[in-house]
């Protein structure tokens, strides 16, 4: 039985597996040939190649709505839920930008710079209006999934 929810299951996440595969094998082809390549690289690169897995699963899996279906517009994702998500990022892409640039406190600005350096280019790709409280709200549920994990181990020890 168990053999068979985890065939399931690699059925059905089939894309994420895939895209990770291929960004560890590139990471580990690059880490060969040029040995300048090191592993903070290639960590981000198979993170960069999970992320974008998730993305193809996610819009692979949503499909086309049947016309009754209200539009993603009239169903916003919750505010906790988004913050959640995006904190969750701000821990896994901070602390590769902080292994990458030996600086915790530099990770922690260009996390929180990232929403308002790529926020406008988001907006002028999709050609929707981004909006301040927008930026701020993703800049400090960044800063916070980056800080969640010293300010756990500062609380406990």
């Amino acid at each position: 039985m168990d053999e068979l929810i985890g065939l399931l299951v690699a059925i059905l996440v089939w894309r994420t597996a895939l895209a990770t595969l291929v960004g560890l094998s590139v990471a580990l082809i690059l880490a060969w040939l040029f040995p300048a390549f090191g592993i903070g690289a290639g960590v981000l690169l198979t993170l960069a190649a999970l992320t974008a897995g998730l993305v193809w699963e996610a819009k692979a899996a949503s499909g086309d709505s049947p016309p009754v279906a209200p539009k993603a517009e009239d169903q916003p994702v919750s505010r906790p839920i988004a913050f959640l998500g995006i904190a969750v990022m701000g821990c896994m892409w901070g602390s590769v930008a902080s292994y990458l640039l030996d600086s915790s406190l530099i990770a922690l600005l260009l996390l929180i710079a990232l929403p308002f350096v790529l926020g406008p280019v988001a907006g002028a790709v999709t050609k929707k209006p981004v909006f301040l409280n927008d930026l701020l709200f993703a800049a400090a549920a960044l800063a916070v999934g980056f800080m969640a994990p010293w300010a756990i181990t500062q609380l406990f020890s």
